[in-house]
């Protein structure tokens, strides 16, 4: 997976052609990213994100293929990588309550499904997708942005901002019971001069 920050993506209908790409069909094609909110997503795009999604999580896609959101909560938005037809990038952002051990709430700006299809990895399109997310998140008045990953991927993601928290993170379910996460790192991005909560938090 590349290294380099991309360009930002726009809203649905003013695309951002990609332009990084390195074989001439895709020259000759482009891709574009675009920004859905939920209710705009359609048929054939929602298809799409599971075939996507289904294709980079496997262990997910029994899931997927019903569905694409991860414990019952969709996104307010997703940015999207498409090539003509197909989806071929994708993150989700999905909106969070982060409570502290002070009962301080805060929102936050939850990024998942942050997914590449095989073949066009190594062109920096994950980096176009987290950055065209966090200025649309940041946009929408989020002081922050948050995002679980596995233990291997926390390098990538610190090399491009993103901070390991110092305390304790938790996801609870509507039940007050903590999620065992798969995805067990958790991580954090500032977005508006606020510095991120002090202290052991949970997410809901």
């Amino acid at each position: 997976m590349a290294e380099d920050r991309g360009q930002e993506g726009e809203r649905v209908g003013h695309p951002v052609l990609g332009s990084d790409s390195l074989s001439p069909s895709s020259i000759e094609e482009p891709y574009v990213i675009r920004i859905v909110d939920e209710q705009e997503l359609d048929f054939p795009l929602e298809e799409g994100i599971r075939t996507l999604l289904c294709a980079c999580f496997p262990d997910w896609a029994e899931i997927f293929r019903m569905r694409r959101v991860w414990y019952k909560t969709p996104p307010i938005f997703s940015v999207l990588a498409i090539r003509g037809n197909r989806v071929i990038g994708h993150v989700g952002v999905v909106v969070r309550s982060m409570t502290t051990t002070w009962n301080f709430r805060h929102l936050a700006a939850s990024i998942q499904g942050v997914a590449v299809a095989p073949e066009y990895r190594s062109q920096r399109i994950s980096l176009k997708l987290l950055a065209a997310a966090l200025e649309e998140a940041k946009k929408r008045g989020f002081p922050f942005a948050i995002l679980f990953c596995k233990e291997p991927l926390v390098p990538f993601y610190a090399a491009h901002g993103w901070k390991l928290p110092e305390d304790h993170i938790v996801m609870r379910n509507e039940q007050d019971l903590p999620i065992s996460m798969r995805s067990n790192c958790p991580m954090y991005r500032e977005l508006a001069g606020e510095p991120f909560p002090e202290g052991p938090i949970d997410v809901y």
